[in-house]
């Protein structure tokens, strides 16, 4: 682009706004910080307008007016303007001469036209703005803007409040004038219960007095026309209605206590609410009423009431002029969410944690367009001395209220018993499409949108700086915010040069603007410092001259440089002009043949950012060496004048805030995509420029935690810059360096870890200074990492992919040298060999278990976002095996040393459902159990602790503890009919629970031994039954006996045939007879055949057996080379003749276990053997034998 070009559009631009160019100095230092962090001379709106710069002036951010016509009121884009007629005479008299007494004088300004202040017992009441009649239909003001303070000024009339002990307030006074009244009536209550009403506000000493409700502090009188009445609260949250009644022309008071001062949150009520949103000191304290709210007026003469404590919030309904009162519901529940929330958003505490005490203060209550506004201060004083703002919207249910979005604020301040005053002085007022945040001398303009706060919209910081200036009240009145100055009376504020319809169309923009809030505030001790308030006079950049970077760099860089400058200058044209170009220049094809580089436009945009984080302190002189070295600090985005580093890490983090803001606003964002970044892995750029981000913000945490504990964190940063191989020439110290080398701050944790080693192994044995060195350094990497998290989650939309295609792996979670999650892992195991484990010292054994805790739930947190990014894919299931075995071997950690609620409290997050079991299981803790059955019913819970108990072979257990859970034994006898009996017995039905032993006896065929235990318990339950089970008992021993029999195989037979010989399997009867009968089984006699006989009635098939058996034994002996002379004597040895024998002695039939001769002779069996004559004549002459010696057996018996 042509320099020539580029002046012609900047002048362009900046001629189109001459009260610009006559108001503002050209010097950047002009600059003033906004309250988010960003600068107030930028735009608080969005840049992508439809319209440019050089077609509408009206709208271009170059051309705002900054013309302020209140001197003493400091703002540069919105216009502040005196509204209505001037104050009167009296009004402007009581609040320039209260004297002592200015802060007891209190002001109200109602969106009805009226207005008063209380001073002592003084009422002064005017109209600032005329009843809708009265305006003239010659002139309407324009909508948005403000009327005009004419010459004149109001009538004022002065009323005498009731005699009081404590001082009267203004928010206890109402004004109001009925349809057809020439003059308004007022009525006013004393914070000690006195009443007095006035018909008309012209007549002083025509009133009404009436006392209620003697030693209540009353705060706050609400106007509730629709009942014809008003609604008085205590600062206990006593409700009062309050009539006014007319007889016989006499105006009489009358009041009805709704509700007793007991009855909210009272006695167990009370002290379960402190419980639970845990804000109990442990006094038994009334609750604190935070404001109360008019929600709707009903067609049908209903009116809804809100009332806001410390303890809960109440829905009334309030109907027949007062007569009739229903409490809607009580919720609790809103505030124990919102705790939860600011102690996530502000602390990282991401579980319930009684250790940390946090105090909230709820500052302000408003109820507009049925949704509730409550502003909250939250202090931590362990963790930093400060308080933060956060802004709650809530809606109503039919019987609980709804949290619709917590918006956390940029906005802290120094919390000490001296700020505590001015820390709880914050207010808010609410309307259609802004917010306005205010204290006594500030203004925070804020957009709304879907009626929720937009935090990521810059405030401008609008500004009462005149000593004796402070804001005394504010309300909307049509539309328009106005403040009631102490010094100035009624101003408005609104955005200059706007329609209140572009406010509401640029609130939806989507397009973030550049001065976006600064997300996190590393400031820890000076409360000067809780706004960065001269972080922009530190930046050198603001004096850069765009053109000069754009000619001098000539590449990408400095075009990108270069529109970054000209967004901080509000020239959206040059801007829009350099991107297009810059696109263009990116996606050119090499002139010489390269290949294209696809990504060159990431590249640029990480070379600034990282150029940005470790740019050096240009002030400094003991840089200067190396700045004349190094050319590229001439350019530096990061730099910064301080001689400071915190106020540089400040102005560093401040800078880069903005140049994400920028890549943003121009479009760039959207263009970025991936670089190879290891292992050929793809890391979007988003994620790479929020490690840098957070590297910036963690070293800012770093340095504010290095005055606490100097001498570790010098001698670790020592140990880091050493390891880098940097050495400080001249002046410079190892902090300067550490503290520039931002993209390896990384390193500090393994320097510590080291650290932590070394001393332990300087030291014989572990001593308490050991402990406490450890615990010194979790502390450090606990902190440091915990501000990081706290940015993360603040600034997460900030660093959003347009797809989420990619891994996420961010540094806090890589291993190796890039990342912490290796430093981590050894202070975990370091914190608990060496640390915890060798302590007897209980606080800080204690300590060091929840820094462990913490640990782990650091490592856990980034290694499971890294599985979910993952979880498309196709690592995603080894991934997942590998998380789940590192979650059980860390949370087992604190099992083994019986630290159980360290441990449920990670097992619970990260659903670790064995050790939840095991947990249970240790502490014998049934209960817990049987919650935590609850809890995750979703996930099947039950069924994984019932199968956990079956692993354990601890199946008894299982009926025992989940007695009370039919479903879930239910469905697991579904599963797992194997146990289904065990039911049965439980329930006493012996009968069914013997049968279905048996069945699953028959069914077993794994080991023998199961089916033996299965048949003895099925032959118990049935004897255990009343009912006759002989045929049942018949079959239960009958395979019984068979088991008998497979137990007397020796195991040596066993183990031949490959069986197991100890835990044996199931076999069958015809098995166990091979067995027996079998060649290998060489030691077989005739006992072992005899039982192979016996076992025949078992078989399906047993004359074939019973054959088989015979031919086995004839194989065992010589049937043909025999003594034929002493044959008698020779078949007496046989294996075969003994069988007989003994069979006989045994009381056996022998023509039941004998088979004929003759299917001997004709065996297939025996082979050759038949045909062999020796054989045959033995045979035959054995069965001679045997049949005269069981005949004479016979005869004897006779």
């Amino acid at each position: 682009m042509e320099r020539s070009m580029q002046k012609q559009l900047y002048r362009v631009s900046q001629e189109g706004s001459p009260s610009l160019r006559r108001s503002m100095p050209a010097s950047a230092d002009s600059t003033r910080k906004s309250f988010f962090g960003g600068n107030a001379n930028h735009s608080p709106l969005p840049g992508a307008l439809k319209k440019t710069a050089l077609n509408n002036s009206r709208l271009s951010l170059s051309a705002r007016s900054t013309t302020q016509s209140i001197p003493g009121i400091r703002s540069d884009y919105n216009v502040v303007e005196s509204y209505g007629a001037a104050l009167p005479v009296a009004v402007n008299e009581a609040l320039t001469f209260a004297g002592p007494l200015s802060s007891l004088v209190s002001a109200k300004i109602t969106q009805s036209g009226w207005a008063w202040v209380v001073q002592g017992r003084r009422l002064l009441i005017w109209q600032y703005k005329d009843a809708p009649g009265a305006v003239k239909k010659e002139s309407p003001p324009r909508l948005g803007k403000s009327i005009r303070r004419g010459s004149g000024s109001a009538q004022c009339r002065e009323l005498t409040l009731p005699h009081s002990d404590i001082g009267h307030k203004s928010e206890l006074v109402s004004v109001f004038q009925v349809e057809g009244q020439q003059m308004a009536s007022c009525i006013a209550v004393s914070a000690t219960g006195d009443v007095r009403y006035w018909a008309s506000i012209a007549h002083d000493n025509n009133s009404v007095d009436l006392s209620i409700l003697a030693g209540q502090e009353f705060v706050q009188l609400l106007n509730l026309p629709t009942q014809q009445g008003y609604l008085a609260v205590t600062s206990t949250c006593t409700l009062v209605f309050l009539r006014v009644g007319l007889t016989n022309g006499r105006y009489s008071l009358h009041h009805k206590t709704i509700k007793p001062a007991t009855s909210f949150l009272g006695g167990f009520g009370k002290r379960f609410a402190s419980m639970l949103i845990g804000m109990n000191n442990g006094n038994d304290k009334d609750q604190f009423l935070v404001g109360m709210c008019c929600e709707s007026n009903s067609t049908n003469g209903e009116t809804v009431v809100a009332v806001l404590s410390d303890r809960a919030l109440q829905r009334w309904r309030i109907s027949n002029k007062g007569n009739m009162e229903q409490l809607i519901f009580e919720d609790m529940e809103l505030l124990r969410k919102m705790r939860e929330m600011i102690l996530l958003k502000f602390w990282n505490v991401r579980m319930p944690n009684d250790n940390v005490e946090v105090d909230l203060h709820f500052l302000d209550f408003h109820v507009v367009r049925g949704y509730f506004y409550i502003l909250v201060g939250a202090v931590n004083q362990a963790h930093t001395p400060q308080m933060y703002y956060s802004i709650v919207v809530a809606s109503a249910q039919e019987e609980s209220m709804r949290l619709e979005c917590f918006t956390p604020l940029k906005l802290n301040k120094f919390f000490s018993s001296k700020t505590v005053q001015e820390c709880l002085s914050v207010r808010i007022i609410v309307g259609t499409a802004q917010m306005y945040l205010y204290t006594p001398k500030v203004v925070y303009p804020l957009l709304l949108a879907n009626s929720a706060p937009t935090a990521e919209m810059e405030a401008e910081k609008v500004e009462f700086h005149l000593h004796e200036d402070r804001i005394l009240s504010a309300a909307f009145c049509n539309q328009l915010p106005l403040f009631f100055s102490r010094t100035h009376g009624l101003v408005s504020i609104t955005p200059g040069d706007f329609d209140s319809t572009d406010l509401l169309n640029l609130s939806s923009c989507n397009s973030p603007d550049l001065f976006a809030p600064l997300s996190f505030n590393a400031s820890f001790s000076a409360p000067d410092q809780s706004m960065l308030g001269d972080s922009t006079n530190n930046l050198p950049m603001y004096q850069l001259d765009p053109d000069d970077v754009y000619s001098e760099l000539n590449n990408e860089v400095g075009q990108l440089k270069a529109a970054f400058l000209y967004r901080l200058k509000r020239n959206n044209n040059m801007v829009n002009t350099i991107i297009a170009d810059l696109m263009e220049s990116v996606t050119e094809t090499d002139p010489n043949g390269g290949p294209l580089d696809a990504y060159k436009l990431d590249r640029v945009v990480i070379t600034i950012a990282e150029d940005l984080a470790e740019d050096l302190p240009i002030a400094d002189p003991r840089w200067q060496s190396v700045l004349e070295q190094y050319d590229g600090n001439r350019h530096a985005l990061g730099s910064s004048r301080s001689m400071q580093i915190i106020n540089q890490l400040r102005d560093k983090s401040f800078a880069f805030q903005h140049f994400i803001d920028f890549l943003h606003f121009s479009g760039v964002w959207e263009k970025l995509n991936a670089i190879p970044c290891g292992s050929n892995v793809l890391k979007p750029t988003s994620f790479i420029l929020a490690d840098i981000g957070e590297k910036i913000i963690a070293a800012t945490a770093l340095r504010a935690l290095q005055s606490k504990m100097p001498k570790i964190i010098d001698e670790a940063i020592e140990v880091t810059v050493a390891e880098w191989d940097e050495k400080p020439t001249s002046s410079l110290t190892a902090q300067d360096i550490f503290y520039v080398k931002l993209c390896k701050f990384q390193c500090i944790f393994d320097s510590l870890a080291d650290m932590a080693d070394d001393r332990i192994a300087a030291q014989n044995r572990t001593t308490l200074s050991v402990a406490q060195f450890i615990s010194d350094i979790n502390v450090i990497v606990l902190t440091t990492l915990g501000q990081v998290f706290r940015y993360r989650e603040q600034n997460a939309s900030s660093f959003k992919l347009h797809s989420s295609s990619y891994e996420n792996q961010p540094w806090t979670a890589i291993s190796g040298s890039a990342g912490v999650h290796d430093s981590l892992s050894r202070l975990i195991d370091i914190s608990v060999r060496y640390g915890a484990q060798c302590v007897n010292e209980s606080e800080l054994k204690h300590l060091l278990y929840q820094q462990i805790l913490e640990l782990i739930d650091m490592v856990l947190e980034g290694r499971k976002n890294y599985l979910d990014s993952v979880r498309d894919t196709e690592k995603f299931q080894v991934l997942q095996q590998q998380f789940e075995a590192q979650r059980g071997e860390l949370i087992s950690v604190l099992i083994k040393d019986q630290q159980f609620e360290c441990a449920a409290k990670l097992a619970e997050k990260y659903l670790d459902f064995q050790c939840l079991v095991l947990i249970c299981d240790e502490t014998q803790d049934k209960d817990r159990l049987d919650e935590y059955t609850r809890k995750y019913e979703e996930f099947d819970f039950s069924q994984f602790a019932i199968n956990w108990h079956l692993r354990q072979n601890r199946h008894g257990e299982v009926f025992e503890r989940f007695k009370d859970n039919q479903p879930a034994l239910a469905q697991f006898m579904r599963d797992h009919p194997s146990l289904g009996w065990i039911q049965l017995i439980f329930n006493g039905d012996f009968e069914h629970a013997s049968k279905v032993l048996f069945d699953l006896a028959q069914c077993e065929t794994d080991f023998v031994a199961r089916k033996k235990s299965m048949l003895s318990l099925s032959k118990l339950a049935a004897f255990a039954d009343s009912s006759d089970m002989t045929s049942h008992v018949e079959k239960i021993n009958t395979e019984l006996s068979i088991i008998e029999y497979q137990s007397h195989l020796g195991h040596d037979v066993l183990q031949n045939f490959g069986f197991d010989a100890t835990d044996q399997k199931v076999l069958k009867a015809e098995e166990i007879i091979n067995l027996y009968i079998a060649e290998e089984n060489d030691a077989a006699s005739e006992v072992e055949f005899r039982k192979a006989l016996e076992l025949i009635s078992y078989v399906d098939q047993p004359y074939d057996v019973r054959h088989r058996v015979w031919c086995a034994a004839i194989r065992r002996d010589n049937w043909i080379d025999y003594d034929t002379n002493n044959a008698v004597e020779y078949i007496q040895k046989l294996l075969f003749f003994k069988i007989i024998e003994i069979c006989q002695l045994m009381g056996q039939e022998l023509d039941n276990f004998l088979p004929p001769m003759e299917d001997f002779l004709d065996s297939i069996e025996l082979g050759e053997l038949p045909q062999q004559k020796s054989f045959q004549y033995l045979l035959k002459l054995t069965y001679e034998y045997v049949g005269e010696l069981f005949k004479q057996s016979e005869d004897m018996d006779l």
